[in-house]
């Protein structure tokens, strides 16, 4: 099974976006995968707030783990600052937005926004594809620096 259809199985079970794509990548990156799912919990919906997408920020933890830094290296800080712009460049011309509240044009903090992304299929549709983007891009930038 590829990591995008793992991603895809996570979010069918009922994980949210953010879950679904750090946990495709959290054996290779040291994790449990119920660890990638705990940390990730709270990233779901846009961090509930309908804010940065979360498949999007589950991403970025991803890469944050696998490129980041752990002390005051300047090096390292702007390594993973670079990398982190470059793969947000990517997802904005793939997506055509950061945000949640955008990408699935209601706002899913509230109730009613939640309805009716429900009613129109919108969870159905856009999640799985910024949750499948999210895993490829991450494979092509990984690909890159390897």
């Amino acid at each position: 099974m590829s990591r995008a259809e793992l991603a895809l199985k996570r979010y069918d079970e009922g994980f949210n976006c953010a879950q679904s794509v750090l946990g495709a990548f959290a054996e290779e990156l040291g994790l449990k995968e119920e660890t990638s799912l705990l940390v990730a919990s709270a990233f779901g919906g846009g961090m509930r707030m309908a804010a940065t997408c979360g498949a999007l920020t589950g991403a970025l933890m991803a890469l944050g783990l696998a490129q980041g830094f752990d002390n005051a290296d300047v090096d390292r800080k702007g390594h993973i600052e670079n990398l982190t712009k470059e793969f947000v460049a990517r997802w904005t011309s793939r997506i055509g937005n950061t945000n949640c509240k955008d990408i699935l044009g209601t706002d899913v903090s509230k109730p009613e926004g939640r309805a009716e992304a429900r009613a129109a299929g919108v969870f159905d549709r856009e999640c799985p594809r910024c949750i499948e983007q999210g895993v490829l891009l991450l494979e092509e930038l990984f690909a890159g620096i390897a």
